[in-house]
């Protein structure tokens, strides 16, 4: 029990030191009380607190020009985001996930990871992009997916036209892996799940045969 505190406490002076260094890592250290002071909402299922940000007045308004023309933005707002942190062993942060669509804090992540990181590689498939780079302890992991939306809306004004729109998005998600295992009851169900199927002989996932 002595030795398990003592690892945690390390644990957590390594998190304390290293909180500031780098972009969204002061959720690390966050404890119930800051989730709370800063409108996260947690789930008891997935073990999580999150916070979301979408453009109200966008939705509304998409809305509206369903109901008008069918012509609606289904594009996110470039400052809408999602922040995700998972709870771990111990009451501690397994990983931070934000997903977002400014370009702006994209390559500024980016940027910090190349010149910061360590063992930074770089993999692509199909409309992914993905960096990856390991820093203080923890693992990064910036994805880029390209959303391809191209449609035709509604007759112009003059009624004899159609107009092409370009509703094309990017959709960036920056995770930040402490090294904490992740615990949950959504987790436990799942695991259950697997080792129930492989006593009953069943064929493995492709992820699982690796």
């Amino acid at each position: 029990m002595k030795k398990l505190l003592l690892i945690c406490l390390a644990l957590c002076t390594m998190f304390a030191a290293t909180a500031q260094d780098f972009p969204y890592s002061k959720y690390i250290n966050f404890e119930k009380a800051d989730f709370e002071a800063n409108n996260f909402k947690y789930s008891k299922k997935y073990n999580t607190w999150t916070l979301n940000k979408t453009n109200g007045w966008n939705v509304a308004f998409s809305i509206v020009a369903i109901l008008a023309d069918g012509s609606e933005d289904v594009r996110p707002a470039h400052n809408d985001y999602s922040i995700s942190v998972q709870m771990g062993e111990n009451d501690m942060v397994a990983y931070v996930a934000v997903e977002f669509y400014d370009d702006d804090v994209y390559h500024k992540i980016l940027t910090f990871m190349m010149d910061n990181g360590e063992h930074m590689l770089e993999t692509s498939s199909g409309k992914l992009i993905k960096h990856q780079a390991a820093y203080n302890g923890f693992a990064l992991e910036l994805n880029m997916v390209q959303h391809i939306i191209s449609r035709t809306s509604s007759r112009t004004v003059d009624s004899r036209t159609l107009k092409n729109v370009d509703e094309s998005y990017n959709e960036y998600t920056f995770i930040i892996e402490t090294g904490i295992t992740a615990q949950s009851k959504y987790f436990d169900k799942k695991a259950a799940k697997k080792a129930k199927r492989q006593e009953k002989g069943r064929k493995m996932d492709l992820e699982d045969m690796m």
